[in-house]
């Protein structure tokens, strides 16, 4: 059975378990509901995106450090690879995307 470690400043719990093989997991939970919540109402809001490119920046998504944390496991940095980072939340994260539309990443 897990048993609780820490819980961080981001709301990460860690959990650890062994097994008889004296192995040890290391688990990850975050209640990432506000988040989608916060997503969600930006990408519903029209208003917030026009204003956001007219003023050079766009939020394209939130993303919580718990899904960091599932992409670099799946060998993805968010901040080396952008180009895999995106096509990665457009396929299986698209309910943290602040938009409707669709990104790409040419180089």
């Amino acid at each position: 059975m897990a048993a609780f470690v820490e819980i961080s400043p981001t709301g990460v719990e860690t959990w650890v378990d062994g097994d008889e093989a004296n192995r040890l997991q290391v688990h990850y939970r975050q209640d990432v509901e506000p988040i989608l919540d916060y997503a969600k109402l930006i990408r519903d809001d029209g208003d917030f995106s026009a204003k956001g490119i007219k003023n050079d920046f766009w939020l394209y998504a939130v993303i919580p450090p718990v899904v960091i944390l599932q992409l670099r496991h799946k060998g993805i940095d968010l901040y080396r690879d952008p180009k895999r980072a995106l096509r990665e939340i457009n396929e299986n994260y698209p309910h943290l995307k602040c938009t409707t539309k669709r990104h790409t990443l040419n180089h």
